[in-house]
């Protein structure tokens, strides 16, 4: 039986999937009559199980529960190949690929035990934490950068809600996944950025 908090961890990495192959197939050459029809075919394929699991479980089974930055990007190009419009600007993907990769690199190499301070330690309640995501959030909202203040806030609210099974804030705003896609955007934005600017 599935948990209540294994629920939003499924149907973030089916989300990841559906992103996955409506880039792949670059959806939004097909008719728009198409697009709908293809994407109703994979998400059946992605929730469906295929004998005891669904692909969705296995994608879950290696990510592990997706951030709501990954979330909100896979959202993103979901919507972008359905509809053929950007949905996060440029600026707005610059700005947040700086951020999710100074928060890794914040994070990730301290939390290995190369020195005492334990950064994902502040996940678990820490005041000190929870006010520097205020000010970049407001910060954000100041400079309209409004997807780096919705992740915050979405993150923060799933959170509060106790959407997956961790406790810890880090595991709601970041993940490998989100770091790497920023870290290959920020070392080669035209490589990445090509295929997006040409026409349907």
């Amino acid at each position: 039986m599935i948990s209540a908090n294994a629920i939003p961890g499924l149907l973030g990495c089916g989300l990841l999937g559906l992103a996955a192959i409506a880039t792949a197939i670059r959806l939004r050459r097909l008719p728009l009559r198409a697009r709908y029809a293809v994407m109703l075919a994979a998400a059946l394929a992605v929730f469906v199980p295929i004998g005891d699991l669904s692909i969705a479980a296995y994608v879950r089974g290696v990510t592990g529960d997706l951030s709501a930055a990954t979330l909100v990007l896979a959202g993103a190009a979901c919507l972008a190949q359905l509809t053929g419009r950007t949905v996060i600007g440029q600026r707005d993907r610059r700005a947040l690929g700086w951020l999710w990769v100074l928060a890794a690199v914040f994070l990730y190499p301290f939390a290995l035990g190369w020195t005492p301070f334990d950064p994902y330690s502040l996940g678990y309640g820490s005041i000190e934490f929870l006010t520097v995501l205020l000010c970049v959030t407001l910060a954000a909202w100041w400079a309209r950068l409004y997807v780096i203040a919705f992740i915050v806030i979405a993150a923060a609210l799933a959170y509060l809600a106790s959407a997956y099974e961790s406790r810890n804030l880090w595991d709601y705003l970041i993940d490998p996944l989100v770091s790497v896609y920023a870290l290959v955007r920020l070392l080669a934005p035209r490589t990445v950025s090509q295929p997006a600017s040409r026409s349907p």
